[in-house]
């Protein structure tokens, strides 16, 4: 067991001990210093620096993954429907949708589930959360629903029915990771700004235990 580890892993399981002597502006209240703590202890991030390189990193592969998603929808649903027997699908059950229609509803419902769940986790309301829940279920109701008619009706063919899931599948996880990477960056991007507003600091301090316990991890020389 070393010691380096066991004082880092209580630096992120709670404030340093600077950041409570630091006296706060009226606009940081508790509610916005426990979710500030919330997003730290979640995402990790060592220093402003590496607080900054994430927001970035973030940021990126949020707008990349929107790029893949739209580029995925103009090939594989707009171009290649037809192909693809978008046209023997019957309307949806809810809504009387057709194919078009729920590959824009069903990452419209991901990214919006996404964002009330992050919200809800972050500020700790149940509501949210079991908005998001109910948003998750109608999102995988629409996925799975070629399958429902192929075997109830018989109206679709298995082939049909696979590629219509198959691609809103590709969908919903390209903006579920795209959102939640997005609303990361906006949350340490909020952080940021109130640490330097207000000369806050929630990071882990580095002790002289920190690189005593590095040292015990070389091995014995030879």
């Amino acid at each position: 067991m070393v010691l380096g580890e066991d004082i880092r892993n209580e630096d992120h399981s709670s404030l340093s001990s600077s950041s409570v002597a630091v006296p706060m502006d009226d606009s940081t209240n508790q509610v916005s210093l426990e979710m500030m703590e919330s997003v730290i202890q979640r995402l990790q991030p060592n220093d402003r620096h590496e607080l900054r390189e994430m927001i970035t990193q973030r940021g990126v592969i949020s707008g990349a993954m929107i790029s893949c998603a739209v580029l995925f929808w103009l090939v594989a649903v707009q171009k290649g429907g037809a192909a693809l027997g978008d046209s023997d699908l019957p309307k949806s059950m809810i809504g009387d949708f057709g194919f078009s229609e729920l590959s824009l509803i069903v990452p419209a419902i991901a990214l919006l589930s996404t964002l009330i769940m992050s919200i809800g986790r972050e500020r700790g309301h149940g509501v949210l959360s079991n908005i998001a829940g109910i948003l998750v279920i109608l999102g995988l109701f629409f996925i799975i629903e070629p399958f429902g008619h192929l075997i109830l009706t018989g109206s679709v063919d298995i082939q049909t029915a696979m590629f219509a899931s198959g691609r809103l599948i590709m969908l919903t996880v390209l903006i579920h990771f795209a959102s939640r990477f997005f609303f990361d960056a906006m949350l340490l991007q909020w952080v940021r700004e109130l640490i330097l507003s207000n000369n806050i600091d929630l990071f882990p301090v580095q002790t002289e235990h920190d690189y005593e316990g590095q040292a015990d991890e070389q091995p014995p020389l030879a």
